[in-house]
């Protein structure tokens, strides 16, 4: 019998305490002396619930990733397509026809879908289309009409292979390859099969289960198909990834496999232990063998489900009640960090401005120096809470003070403005953007301040106000508000270099006014806003995209966050308008740790 050495090339070391864990150490085993425990690194595989998607279906095809996944047509047939954003599922741009049965490959923004049928009168297409991540686009047709294919790639070397034809169901051969502007013939498979799923690329591509049944895998070279290690257990119209040829998994499946999960490694497959909550077959899916989505499925079902494999324990984002201001407010400003925050000024309706100040430390707020005769309503604030500047605000003021636990005078602004965003890291280096110079017109201009006056900066390429901004005067970030009041919303942001603006990624929709956001440029969060009503939507921003963070447990707006990074953040106060809330959220962003398992005890 070999050894754990012999096999793995590694001793089982004695060792007083843990070792530092690292990817590096999968596969590791070790004796912890202290505790008297056998400790491994392993995998840890487990199968989570989703958000449902809109309608019960099956037999839709889907592509992408399983925190941005793409399915389309499905049965009964339908136009719809539905994207999903690791949270939850919204419409997409339709699907040309009403269809089920086809096949989708790509991504959730580039993706292809081609074939299918509406099934009665019973026919097959042969038509294919592009979708770019709102819209679907017509492309050359495949050269063989028909349905429940299999399929991987991109939309510029797509491979699509197996399915079945009119009359009588009858499984096919046929592969075909795109490569960004037509079809052509590919090698046939060695047998004929349908429901098949696949994964890779189209030079290097696995097909695997399938119609009547199958344990079978095929390799594809890119000119030809060989067979494969077989499956543990028969199974078809199966949901699949399409990370690699040598490293995928299959999930569900009929019969008696419906809930059975394998992986592939290039070499074999394992069945591993964890299974699908609800077994299923004609279903799709996406994602990666660490990472996959299974959607939809026999029923028909509306269920979602994700599969996670990983050495790491995650702790997800949360939201959680903060300490409970003095004075309940709206229009506040804030700044510093989670567990040493400021609020400052601000609005009681009716009619009250308080000036009052008060900073928190992780779990209680505190008093602090009023603002005095400086303008706090609709104000902006950049800095910690022991050293910013508090400048803007109502009615379309040009005045600044600087803070370090008392208030002096700072330098004007040159454009009165209210409603306005800041970011920076305090009195000596602070950035005022956009706003209101009045009741009707919102402004680009940006401002920057030295420690003694505000000097002109870059303007904004979208005029805005009562949107969120957060960072540092050389790498700043701004999303989201009004162009003009009440009226036009923007799901833009803009990121600016110290002297000039440039696009950044655009929020899903535009959540509306007086927006809360705190980090840096490649680390932030927002939350809250009105469209009209106010939400509890919170997104993250790495510098690029945005993506869904847990929703805060208060739908409110009229108020500003605090935080240095997107991993800790707070916002407190807010509206509705005629009713300031006086409580505080604080949000931790998802931790991943890795974790040793323990084997045995000693």
């Amino acid at each position: 019998m070999a050894t754990y050495e012999e096999i793995y090339g590694k001793r089982v070391e004695v060792l007083s305490s843990d070792p530092t864990l690292s990817a590096a150490n999968e596969g590791q085993v070790w004796y912890n002396s202290t505790t008297g425990t056998l400790k491994s690194l392993v995998q840890i595989k487990s199968v989570a619930s989703g958000a449902n998607t809109s309608n019960s279906k099956q037999y839709r095809g889907g592509c992408g990733t399983q925190t941005a996944n793409l399915v389309m047509g499905g049965e009964p047939a339908t136009n719809s397509t539905e994207e999903f954003n690791s949270v939850s599922w919204s419409a997409g741009g339709n699907w040309p026809a009403s269809t089920k049965v086809g096949v989708g490959l790509g991504t959730q923004t580039a993706a292809i879908g081609a074939g299918g049928g509406p099934g009665s009168p019973p026919q097959f297409y042969s038509a294919a289309n592009t979708y770019n991540g709102s819209s679907w686009t017509g492309i050359p047709a495949l050269n063989n009409a028909r349905g429940y294919l299999g399929g991987c790639g991109t939309t510029t070397a797509g491979l699509v292979f197996g399915g079945c034809r009119i009359p009588g169901n009858t499984a096919q051969t046929y592969s075909e390859e795109y490569n960004g502007a037509s079809w052509s013939e590919g090698s046939d498979l060695l047998v004929a099969s349908k429901g098949m799923a696949g994964a890779g690329i189209q030079t290097a591509a696995l097909g695997y289960g399938g119609s009547p049944n199958t344990t079978s895998t095929y390799d594809y070279n890119g000119t030809s198909w060989s067979a494969g290690d077989i499956l543990n257990t028969k199974r078809g119209y199966a949901a699949g990834a399409t990370d690699s040829a040598s490293s995928t998994i299959i999930l569900g499946g009929n019969p008696g496999s419906d809930d059975v999960i394998e992986e592939y490694d290039g070499t074999s497959w394992m069945t591993v232990p964890a299974t699908l909550g609800t077994g299923r077959s004609n279903t799709t899916g996406g994602g990666s063998s660490t990472a996959a989505i299974v959607v939809d499925g026999s029923g028909p079902s509306n269920k979602t489900e994700l599969y996670d494999s990983s050495i790491n324990v995650i702790t997800a984002a949360a939201w959680a009640s903060g300490g409970a201001l003095n004075t309940g407010r709206i229009n506040v400003s804030m700044g510093g960090t989670q567990t040493a925050g400021i609020v400052l000024g601000g609005h009681i309706s009716p009619g009250g401005e308080p000036k009052g100040v008060e900073t928190y430390d992780g779990s209680a707020f505190t008093a602090a120096t009023a603002i005095g005769p400086y303008p706090g309503d609709y104000a902006a604030y950049a800095g910690p809470s022991t050293s910013g500047i508090i400048f803007g605000g109502a009615p379309y003021a040009t005045t600044s003070a600087e803070y370090n636990g008392s208030w002096t005078g700072g330098g004007a602004l040159s454009t009165g403005r209210s409603q306005l965003m800041g970011a920076g890291t305090g009195e000596t280096s602070a950035v005022a953007i956009g706003g209101f110079t009045d009741s009707t017109t919102s402004t680009t201009a940006t401002e920057e301040y030295g420690g003694t006056s505000w000097t002109g900066g870059g303007a904004m390429s979208t005029q805005r106000g009562r949107a969120a901004a957060f960072g540092i005067e050389t790498a700043a970030l701004v999303v989201g508000g009004n162009t003009s009041p009440d009226t036009t919303l923007t799901a833009a942001s803009e990121e600016y270099g110290g002297s000039s603006w440039t696009a950044g990624g655009s929020i899903f929709t535009a959540t509306g006014t007086y927006i809360g956001g705190w980090g840096t440029q490649t680390d932030g969060v927002i939350v809250g806003g009105a469209n009209p009503s106010y939400v509890a939507t919170t997104l993250g921003y790495d510098g690029t995209a945005w993506s869904v963070r847990p929703n805060a447990a208060y739908a409110a707006g009229r108020t500003q966050t605090a935080g240095a990074n997107g991993s800790a953040g707070l916002r407190a106060g807010g509206g509705p308008n005629t009713s300031q809330r006086d409580g505080s959220e604080e949000f931790t962003g998802e931790v991943s740790t890795v974790t040793a398992s323990t084997l045995t005890t000693g």
